[in-house]
C-alpha cells in the first residue's frame, strides 16, 4: 500500500482546485490511516489506480502489460523518487530563506547571481564583474583601463581573484558556458581577465583597449 502515502499527498493537493480528486484524495487518507493502525487498506485504492493507469496504457499493449505485472516495482521506485523529491525540495527551500539560495555556491532559479550571505559563496552587488589572476600580466595591463573605464562610465567593476580564491573560481566556473560562448574558446579553464555584465551574463576575455571595454559596459549595462 505504498503508493497510497503519495496517492494521499497528490491527490490532496489536486482537490483542492478540483471536485474529481476529493473523493479519491479522501480513500487515500482512508488507506494510510489504516496502514497506521497496522490494518488492511479496504478501498483498494492500488487496484483503482493500477487498474485506469494501464487503461490509459492499452495503445501500447507491451507497456500496459510490463506496468500490470511489475506494478508494485514501479510504485516503490515512483514512491522513493517521490518523498526524494520532496527531501530535496525542502532542503532548497531552507537554503534560499536562510542563505538566499537555494543553491549555495552554485546559481539558483530564484537568485540567478548567487547574492547570498554565506561566508563560503561569493556576493555580487556590482553591475560588472572582473575576474582575475594574482600574477597574471595581462589583468595588470588592464588595471589603467578598468580604472578609465570605471571613470569615464561611473560603473565600478567587483574585482574577483580567481586564482587562488576557491570561491571566486566556484563562482566563475558557474557561468563557463557564457564565458566559452562569448569569448569563442574550445575547451573550458579560467580565463583571465574576464569581464561579465551581471545583467544579461554577458563577457568579453582578455586584454582590451579603453574604448573595447567602455563599449562592452554600454551594450550590457
Amino acid at each position: 500500500m505504498v503508493i497510497c502515502i503519495v496517492a494521499m499527498v497528490v491527490f490532496s493537493i489536486l482537490g483542492i482546485f478540483s471536485v474529481r480528486w476529493r473523493k479519491v484524495a479522501k480513500e487515500s487518507f482512508q488507506c494510510v490511516f489504516k496502514m497506521i493502525q497496522f490494518k488492511p487498506c479496504d478501498v483498494q485504492l492500488e487496484e483503482k489506480i493500477k487498474s485506469k493507469l494501464t487503461t490509459k496504457l492499452m495503445k501500447v499493449p507491451k507497456l500496459a502489460r510490463f506496468v500490470y505485472k511489475n506494478f508494485k516495482i514501479i510504485s516503490w521506485i515512483f514512491t522513493i523518487v517521490f518523498f526524494a523529491s520532496m527531501l530535496y525540495t525542502a532542503y532548497s527551500l531552507y537554503n534560499l530563506i536562510v542563505f538566499g539560495s537555494c543553491a549555495p555556491g552554485s546559481t539558483c532559479i530564484f537568485n540567478p547571481k548567487g547574492n547570498i550571505t554565506d561566508k563560503n559563496v561569493c556576493v555580487i552587488t556590482a553591475k560588472f564583474v572582473e575576474f582575475y589572476g594574482l600574477e597574471c600580466p595581462h589583468c595588470k595591463k588592464m588595471v589603467p583601463i578598468v580604472e578609465q573605464v570605471e571613470k569615464d562610465t561611473g560603473i565600478t567593476f567587483e574585482k574577483l581573484e580567481v586564482w587562488h580564491n576557491d570561491t571566486n573560481r566556484a563562482f566563475y566556473l558557474n557561468y563557463m558556458n557564457n564565458v566559452m560562448r562569448d569569448c569563442n574558446l574550445k575547451n573550458e579553464g579560467i580565463v583571465v581577465p574576464t569581464f561579465m555584465s551581471m545583467k544579461n551574463n554577458k563577457s568579453i576575455c582578455g586584454e582590451k583597449s579603453v574604448e573595447e571595454l567602455k563599449k562592452f559596459v554600454i551594450e550590457n549595462g
